[in-house]
Formats: C-alpha cells, sequence, structure tokens
C-alpha cells in the first residue's frame, strides 16, 4: 500500500501562515498538518509516503529528510493539483491513498475506506451542509458515486468528499491513464477529480461514510481557525 500526498502549492489563501511556509507545515496545535497525515498513515501500516512538493520545498525535504520520498513540481506555480499528480504517475501501479496535503482527519477514516466492501472509494460526509464550490458528490442508495465535482449542483447532490481517495492497483493505474490523457489535452489547470471518470463511468467507485468522525480541509484561514478551534479538540478527545 502506498500513498501520494500532492503538497505543491502555494497556499495563498493561507497566508500570512503561508508567506514563508509550504501549505503542508503550517502548524495545527503543536504539530504541522501533514504531520497528522503521515502519523495517520503508518498508524494503517502504510509506510511508502510519497510527497509531491513544490513552493518552499526544502522546508519539506528539511522537514521529513529520508523518511518519505519526493517527486517536485517545478511547475507548481503555472499548474493545479492535476499536474503534480502525472508527475507522481509512475507511482500510480499500485493499492493507493491519494490525498491532498490540506485535510485535517482523524486516522479511523483510513482504517474504514481499507475495510471497505469495495477496492475504490473516496471518503465523504452527508452530515455537512454541501454548497456550492466544494467538493460535492453525487451517489445513489448503494453508494455508487456516480459525479464529484466543485461544479455541481448542490440541490443535486447527496454528500461533500473529504478528499480523501483509496484506489486499488487497478484504479489507481485507470486514474493514472486519464490523468496523463488529460495533461495531453493540456487542461493543466483542473483537479484530480477530473480523472475519476473512467471509475465512475464503469460503476467502480463507491462512497464510505465518515461524517461522525471529526475531518476538515485547511485552505483559508478560517478554515485554519476552525481546524484549531473545532475540529482538533474532537480528534485528540477520540484518539
Amino acid at each position: 500500500m502506498r500513498a501520494v500526498i500532492l503538497a505543491a502549492g502555494m497556499g495563498t489563501r493561507l497566508s500570512p501562515l503561508t508567506d514563508k511556509c509550504p501549505k503542508c507545515l503550517v502548524p495545527v496545535g503543536d504539530k504541522p498538518l501533514v504531520n497528522y497525515q503521515v502519523e495517520a498513515l503508518r498508524a494503517a501500516g502504510v509506510d511508502d509516503i510519497v510527497l509531491v512538493i513544490g513552493y518552499e520545498a526544502a522546508q519539506i525535504h528539511s522537514h521529513f529528510g529520508t523518511t518519505v520520498r519526493y517527486i517536485e513540481n517545478v511547475d507548481y506555480l503555472t499548474t493545479n493539483s492535476i499536474y503534480s499528480l502525472h508527475l507522481a504517475s509512475a507511482e500510480m501501479d499500485a493499492d493507493t491513498f491519494l490525498f491532498n496535503c490540506d485535510i485535517l482527519f482523524h486516522p479511523e477514516i483510513l482504517q474504514r475506506m481499507l475495510q471497505a466492501a469495495h477496492a475504490n472509494v473516496v471518503a465523504i460526509d452527508s452530515q455537512v451542509e454541501w454548497v456550492a464550490g466544494e467538493m460535492n458528490v453525487i451517489l445513489d442508495e448503494r453508494a455508487q458515486v456516480s459525479a464529484i465535482s466543485k461544479a455541481l449542483d448542490p440541490q443535486a447532490c447527496q454528500s461533500q468528499s473529504a478528499q480523501l481517495v483509496k484506489f486499488d492497483a487497478a484504479g489507481a493505474c485507470a486514474v493514472r491513464d486519464e490523468v496523463a490523457r488529460l495533461i495531453q489535452l493540456e487542461q493543466k489547470q483542473t483537479y484530480p477529480t477530473s480523472a475519476y471518470t473512467p471509475l465512475i463511468e464503469a460503476g467502480l467507485l463507491y462512497a464510505v461514510e465518515v461524517g461522525d468522525l471529526p475531518w476538515t480541509e485547511v485552505d483559508s484561514l478560517e478554515d485554519h481557525e476552525k481546524a484549531v478551534q473545532q475540529v482538533l479538540p474532537r480528534l485528540v478527545q477520540a484518539l
């Protein structure tokens, strides 16, 4: 089992916290955001961790040393996370967790994904209010995903993605191939979710409910305050 964490962007919405610090190393409580992810992965038995880095890459190298592997996106200023994933395409040949570096989550979420009945799953929260512009999800009564996008009409959705995904080797390869196709079409500003289309169309992507567990995206100063004041205390209390 492998994990690919996308951590190349500048995190401008978290300024001034990210003025001289990469987003993944922004403190949440007493440790950097990405440490929570790495610790959760290792607790789940995942030791092969790949970070796709860009902005302030040297700080991340210094922080983790040789305990993780690195891929560098030198074009982080002009590309989106799908291009970072494209650079990691050689890693998408095994069972793989895929996340952005800005998700704070309870480790039990990974266990639920590993124990799910289906091989390719995305963590979802049906208990939050899904609003326009978030990564919303449409799924059926069997939890089969039919759409996942920030462009979806919230009225048509049933949940919000927690932006944590697990693929088996075949699913990871399908996503890798679709990423390559999108990059060839110069779609470097889209999101990795655009590459889930082959799995969705084949009926192979399912949702795992995690709304009862603490998690949040940390993409803005408001998100960071929520993470520190609301989510972290629940996470610490539950551990």
